[in-house]
């Protein structure tokens, strides 16, 4: 007897610089979806390194390769019906339009927030070695950094909390068709403001002159 075959799973890659909030976004994303019942894999650029690749680097072609085996594992589990998460830099555009071509189901999440909010977070310390001149290869400081020019989903991790990044990023889901509603929309819950966020919202259009 034939077993029916599983449904192709989908990759999230949320890119942004060093501070963002990328891992963080992508374990609260994890833990929603996994909630759900789903099968989901988060694979951090760093943990991924430090275990299979702790001698890379991150010359160019360090990045390229690393970028490269992200992919080919999101591509791989996500044919078998993992939906896989992706926290990684990726300061090239190309390494995510790598990315997008093998993988069927794909989204880009822009993790974003103020070169000098993340300088304050710094939660690996990155940014204080590279002023340190410890490193030299900080992609947004020493390397470039090419922002997604059309993602799926952009959030602004400086104006935004954990919860309403989150779900936006299950909103596009559903809308894209790859995540299925169950009770109230992710929709919904990304676009409803509570009353001191309404608040804050007309106290700055009124400061704008608009209210």
């Amino acid at each position: 007897m034939m077993m029916a075959q599983k449904e192709k799973g989908f990759v999230i890659w949320f890119t942004g610089i060093a501070g963002t909030g990328k891992s963080t976004l992508a374990t609260a994303v994890e833990q929603r979806l996994a909630e759900m019942g789903l099968d989901v894999e988060n694979l951090d650029a760093d943990v991924v390194r430090a275990n299979l690749s702790p001698n890379l680097g991150f010359t160019p072609e360090a990045r390229d390769e690393n970028t490269k085996r992200l992919a080919w594992m999101g591509q791989l589990l996500s044919k078998y019906g993992v939906n896989v998460l992706i926290a990684a830099v990726a300061p090239l555009q190309y390494y995510r339009d790598r990315a997008r071509g093998w993988c069927e189901k794909f989204v880009e999440v822009y993790v974003d927030a103020p070169l000098e909010v993340c300088r304050q977070r710094d939660p690996k310390g990155v940014y204080a070695k590279a002023d340190a001149g410890k490193i030299n290869d900080l992609a947004g400081v020493h390397m470039p950094y090419e922002a997604p020019a059309n993602p799926e989903v952009h959030v602004r991790t400086d104006q935004m909390s954990v919860d309403e990044c989150a779900a936006a990023v299950l909103c596009k889901l559903e809308e894209l068709g790859y995540l299925k509603p169950t009770g109230g929309s992710a929709c919904d819950a990304s676009e409803a403001y509570t009353d001191d966020e309404q608040a804050q919202v007309e106290n700055r259009l009124r400061g704008l002159g608009y209210v």
